[in-house]
Formats: structure tokens, C-alpha cells, sequence
């Protein structure tokens, strides 16, 4: 979405079909939280959209050597054509997010972590600093007290998330 926001500020109208699909999408599925069926006319209304965009995204300019080069739209047309199934997953899969804001939020802390101490001393520093935010990560997923599941960890306790 993010990506298509950029080209609907240049007045691609293909992005803003699509745009407006995915979202239509989003919205008929509940939010994500209903699995909708009858995917062959989602799938159809998909690829007419991204002939559309082959329509309207200049053709790749040959180079005497090497790949083709591609415009960043005629790129971002051959993600969604490539992973046609991982970008309307969110319909059809039951627990597949609408957005991996998710998982951006859990790699952020490293990120700026990182950029703070300018880089982990070692590796194992890097690998322990990780296992911590995960674990803090999943205990807030699981609506659990990040600290006190901290603190049954290390009085010895096992397994201590729950499904709530």
C-alpha cells in the first residue's frame, strides 16, 4: 500500500485501482478477520488491474547488455504479478495480517539499537539482545506481563505463554 500511495500521488490510475481493491478487500473480508470464498473473481479483478498497469507502465528500455531496465512502476507490477498470492493472502488465509506493520514494529528496536551503539560488540551480544525482544515481543502478542513472564523464566518455570 505504501508503494501505491506513492504512484497515486503522480495520478497513476492503476495504483489507485488497485488501492481501492485492496482495501474493498480488506473491508469484505471483516477487517481480515473473515476468510472470503470464491477466489477465482478476486484473482480476476486482480489480473485485469495489472493489465491495466502493463497498459499504462512504459515498456522496459533494452540495454546492449544485461537485464532490461525496468521503470519502479514496471517493477512493482512484477512483485504483484510474481507474489500474486502472498499479497492477497490476508482474504484467503485466516491469520494473515492486512499489513506487516507487525512485524516492522518487532525489528525496530534492534534497528535503533544499532544505530545508538553504532553496532553490537559480538555476535553472541546481537543474538542474546535478540531472544530478549522476542520474547518481550511474543509475551506482549499473547496479552501477557512482558516482566512477570520474565520473571517465571528465570525462577525456572517452563513454557510460559498461554493461548488467551
Amino acid at each position: 500500500m505504501r508503494e501505491l500511495e506513492t504512484f497515486i500521488e503522480t495520478d497513476s490510475k492503476w495504483a489507485k485501482e488497485m488501492a481501492t481493491f485492496l482495501l474493498k478487500l480488506y473491508q469484505e473480508s471483516e477487517k481480515a478477520t473473515k476468510v472470503l470464498s470464491n477466489k477465482g473473481c478476486y484473482y480476476i479483478e486482480y489480473a485485469a488491474i495489472c493489465a491495466q498497469a502493463d497498459l499504462e507502465e512504459p515498456q522496459p528500455i533494452k540495454k546492449p547488455k544485461g537485464k532490461p531496465l525496468n521503470s519502479k512502476g514496471r517493477n512493482l507490477l512484477n512483485r504483484l504479478l510474481k507474489h500474486k498470492d502472498a499479497v492477497l493472502a490476508f482474504a484467503f488465509e485466516p491469520y494473515v495480517p492486512f499489513t506487516n506493520n507487525t512485524a516492522e514494529r518487532d525489528i525496530r528496536h534492534v534497528k535503533v539499537k544499532q544505530k545508538v551503539a553504532m553496532s553490537f560488540r559480538t555476535f553472541h551480544g546481537a543474538e542474546v539482545y535478540a531472544h530478549a525482544q522476542s520474547f518481550v515481543a511474543t509475551a506482549r502478542k499473547h496479552k501477557q506481563n512482558a516482566f512477570q513472564q520474565l520473571c517465571r523464566i528465570l525462577n525456572g518455570e517452563q513454557y510460559a505463554f498461554q493461548r488467551t
